[in-house]
């Protein structure tokens, strides 16, 4: 898997004047452009889509917008701000990719190409992606306050968004469980590989139940044997009875999206509601 860590002046711009102002700057700035362009200001909102598809070769129809807030002091110093978390996005990544890759190909066990990350100022607190209409456009928009300051943390939380957005219409109907699913993935397992401690305890809470009955057999899907598992829950602190569990050596040899398959297709073998405790 390969990251291109973008900035795109006019993804920035976008994502500035359609969000809360993150600053007295830019407040003043766009008050001062509904004020005097209100039309063209106004026309900008429904070009996301068009941005999102081809941001390398985007080309508004009218610039005056773009132009003025472009050319004030306050975007100016955004963006170097902008420039700098980019970097320190783009030089973590290349610090991790050869585990990241390892990693992803022994969880997920099928292959992502390359992803473009449009990166906005964090304080813009854009906490996942920006899902063009056209969901095979491999690009997201990235700039989140919570892991602003731990680099490892927020390129793992792009991962998380890449994984949803990918699966973003696998087995709809079941949305509970592939949720879960990517979660003990990404959110957890990954991301207690590259963090080096267990994680297994974060994540959406209305999540804990789901994940629980799900975790023994996801085990068996990593290919982990009946002693390594047992080691596991009491690292990851998820207690079960494993002999009471049919211990499915097939598993091991299937993608995530044939886990989720297997899952769906066992449910009620695999949740059993009268014996939900919380992880």
């Amino acid at each position: 898997m390969n990251l291109n860590f973008v900035l795109n002046d006019y993804v920035l711009i976008w994502n500035i004047l359609f969000n809360p102002s993150i600053s007295p700057a830019i407040q003043t700035l766009k008050k001062k452009l509904w004020k005097n362009y209100r039309h063209e200001y106004n026309s900008l909102y429904n070009e996301e889509d068009n941005m999102l598809k081809d941001p390398k070769n985007y080309i508004p129809s009218n610039d005056t917008v773009f132009d003025m807030v472009k050319n004030s002091e306050g975007y100016k110093e955004l963006r170097e701000e902008t420039e700098k978390y980019r970097l320190n996005l783009l030089h973590t990544f290349d610090n991790i990719k050869k585990e990241l890759s390892k990693n992803m190909k022994e969880i997920l066990k099928f292959d992502i190409k390359l992803y473009h990350v449009l990166v906005v100022d964090p304080l813009l607190d854009i906490k996942g992606m920006k899902i063009p209409k056209n969901r095979r456009v491999n690009t997201i928009t990235w700039g989140n306050t919570v892991d602003s300051k731990d680099y490892k943390l927020a390129v793992i939380n792009i991962i998380s968004a890449i994984v949803r957005k990918e699966m973003a219409t696998y087995r709809e109907d079941y949305k509970d469980i592939v949720e879960a699913i990517i979660e003990l993935a990404i959110d957890n397992e990954l991301a207690s590989r590259l963090l080096d401690k267990s994680v297994y305890l974060r994540g959406d809470a209305s999540l804990k139940y789901l994940k629980k009955q799900l975790y023994p057999y996801f085990l068996m899907y990593l290919g982990y044997s009946k002693e390594e598992i047992l080691n596991r829950m009491l690292k990851d602190h998820i207690v079960f009875e494993l002999d009471k569990y049919t211990f499915e050596r097939g598993l091991a040899s299937v993608d995530l999206y044939s886990f989720i398959d297997f899952c769906i297709k066992n449910q009620r073998h695999i949740l059993k509601i009268n014996e939900l405790e919380i992880i």
